[in-house]
């Protein structure tokens, strides 16, 4: 959990689904708004991807 929350890409992803939601609450909803959603879920995904896998250095310690 600390590698996720000392991350630098995560911590801005995170803080950018506020003025997602922000957009999504105030704005009108069409199909940029879902191309947003999209977007943000698939970059969210390869960051957590991205941070989830083992580290080589990890395999010469062991």
């Amino acid at each position: 959990m600390k590698k996720f929350l000392l991350n630098g890409s995560f911590l801005s992803a995170i803080f950018s689904v506020f003025g997602l939601v922000k957009a999504t609450v105030s704005g009108k909803r069409d199909w940029k708004l879902a191309l947003l959603w999209i977007s943000w879920i698939v970059s969210l995904v390869a960051i957590v991807a991205a941070i989830s896998e083992p580290d080589e250095s990890d395999e010469d310690t062991e």
